[in-house]
């Protein structure tokens, strides 16, 4: 009896297509039965760990606040969004959340709830565009000159496109223009080589706002 079983453990299991004899030693590991076996469980363990990640059900609340917020219902988006940010703490759909919210409250011009959103979401996005959006927004926010200008800078870091660095670069010298720093406000436009027209008319506006300073 033991030796059946015996048998039956180190005896690779038989296919319509081949011989044993003619099987491989990768053949021979790969159909044998104790290798099977632990090969399903280990797939079926990894399906059901899946199943029961907190961040896929995070994803569809995440994905079902984008149809609100797609649509400009906001009250419903921010609902749906401050949700998941308290029943998926820790996770990304519960930081990207954040972002939206902080999106959501920049827009609304409530900049302090912008602001405290922004600033704990922005490091943790996934996304290079999404991190882009948050620094800008910041910048924008920030009443220190210095601080702005390196929010910036760290937005133009995370711009995936020559294009999206331009347009940063413009803001930086509207932050200038803002502060009557002339010299530097030209110092960056001068640095901006547009290869599209895409933001020629905001550069050239910028330009002359620089130009017109004392």
């Amino acid at each position: 009896m033991i030796e059946k079983i015996i048998n039956f453990l180190t005896t690779p299991i038989k296919v319509s297509y081949r011989e044993r004899s003619e099987y491989t030693k990768l053949d021979k590991v790969v159909l044998n039965p104790v290798f099977l076996f632990f090969l399903v469980v280990f797939i079926t363990w990894q399906a059901w760990d899946v199943s029961k990640s907190p961040n896929l059900k995070g994803d569809t609340a995440l994905s079902n606040a984008m149809i609100y917020l797609e649509k400009g219902d906001f009250d419903n988006a921010e609902l749906q969004l401050s949700m998941i940010i308290e029943d998926h703490k820790g996770t990304k759909p519960a930081n990207h959340a954040k972002f939206y919210l902080g999106r959501i409250a920049f827009v609304s011009n409530d900049l302090d709830k912008a602001s405290v959103l922004l600033k704990e979401s922005v490091k943790r996005l996934d996304y290079p565009n999404l991190k882009t959006e948050a620094y800008i927004m910041l910048a924008q926010i920030e009443e220190d000159s210095n601080k702005a200008i390196s929010l910036f800078s760290s937005a133009q870091n995370s711009a995936t496109s020559t294009t999206e660095k331009n347009y940063i670069s413009i803001l930086k010298a509207k932050r200038m223009i803002r502060e009557n720093n002339k010299e530097e406000a030209l110092e960056i436009l001068d640095n901006i080589d547009l290869e599209s027209s895409a933001y020629k008319e905001m550069f050239e506006h910028a330009y002359g706002m620089a130009l017109a300073l004392n």
